[in-house]
């Protein structure tokens, strides 16, 4: 009998986790919060967290409108402030999104800050719409939300309700990207074991994780099943149909398999080796990526593994706040892969 679902570094890191989120359960249905039961009202951006921006409800379907003036841009009336809840998430209309003809390419991340998320895509100059989905902690129930199929369809059709009411004319979803850090990672692997759904993903990025279950403890061998998706993703990325980048830290052995020795699995199973790489990537420019963490433990570039578009890289570091800057530095990490990626399609 194989290993039961591993819990996630969420579940499973210090009681003194700093907390990465800006508040707790919103209508039951969406939780803006990365750590809850680890965080410590002691720990340094705990207790000092910004207040989150003002909510944009969903608004009814107006009346048809006469038609807008030639040569007039989709994103013209569309209000930007704030966030509107969608499904079990909050939509993010970042500085830098533009839409000339109401087509709008969208990026879905799990687990984490909300507007941390959204400040980075803002950060790394990235044109799309943001989805932060926040539903609780562990792995397992991002797992069970989107295992069944459909989920996808279901999500983007709210989000372009939303982008409507907001008022961009005439929304139409181009191209899509899944992310997630730490237990998100659930929700991700789910989705792409979908063949349909998968085929609509044009990028997946993977901020300190996935995880997996051990065959054995005593050989650490990862099982290859539970990240089947990823795999089939990193191959389609390494022959340039996909985009994959994932980091990873140095956190150590639990009884299911690191973000180091699952990643390590993947590139065995396609033949590439890691080489080293030294390196430090920018820091944030905004006040946010710093207050959810409790010290200043930026990230430090160990390894890095690349063929075609799939890129792992690995970084330093064994404690919670090396975890932590996974997420608080997806700006200059994962985040500008993506905006290439997509200059270049």
């Amino acid at each position: 009998m194989k290993p039961r679902r591993p819990p996630s570094r969420a579940e499973t890191l210090a009681p003194r986790l700093a907390i990465a989120a800006l508040g707790a359960l919103v209508i039951g249905v969406m939780s803006l919060v990365a750590f809850g039961d680890l965080a410590s009202p002691a720990i340094k951006g705990a207790a000092h967290l910004p207040p989150m921006p003002s909510i944009k409800p969903p608004e009814p379907a107006a009346a048809p409108e006469a038609p807008p003036p030639q040569g007039e841009r989709a994103d013209t009336k569309l209000d930007r402030a704030g966030y509107t809840l969608v499904s079990a998430g909050a939509l993010f209309v970042p500085p830098s999104f533009s839409s000339a003809d109401g087509t709008f390419d969208l990026l879905i991340h799990f687990h984490g800050n909300a507007e941390l998320v959204a400040k980075s895509v803002a950060e790394a100059k990235l044109s799309a719409l943001v989805l932060v989905v926040n539903i609780g902690l562990g792995s397992g129930v991002y797992d069970t939300r989107y295992t069944p199929a459909g989920m996808l369809d279901y999500e983007i059709g709210r989000v372009v309700d939303a982008a409507a009411a907001r008022g961009l004319r005439g929304p139409r979803l181009g191209r899509l990207a899944l992310g997630a850090w730490s237990a998100g990672y659930g929700a991700v692997v789910r989705l792409l074991a979908h063949e349909e759904q998968m085929a609509r993903v044009s990028a997946v990025l993977l901020c300190d994780a996935p995880h997996s279950n051990l065959l054995s403890m005593q050989s650490r061998e990862v099982d290859m099943d539970r990240i089947a998706p990823f795999l089939h993703f990193a191959k389609k990325a390494a022959a340039g149909e996909k985009l994959f980048v994932l980091t990873h830290s140095e956190i150590g052995a639990y009884s299911y398999a690191t973000t180091t020795e699952t990643s390590d699995a993947l590139l065995r199973a396609i033949g590439l080796e890691r080489s080293r790489a030294i390196g430090w990537p920018g820091r944030p420019s905004f006040p946010l990526a710093r207050s959810v963490m409790t010290t200043e433990a930026w990230l430090e570039q160990r390894s890095e593994a690349r063929q075609g578009d799939l890129h792992i890289a690995g970084y330093r570091g064994f404690k919670e706040d090396d975890h932590i800057a996974h997420l608080a530095q997806m700006s200059q990490t994962v985040l500008p892969a993506l905006v290439e990626y997509w200059k270049r399609r």
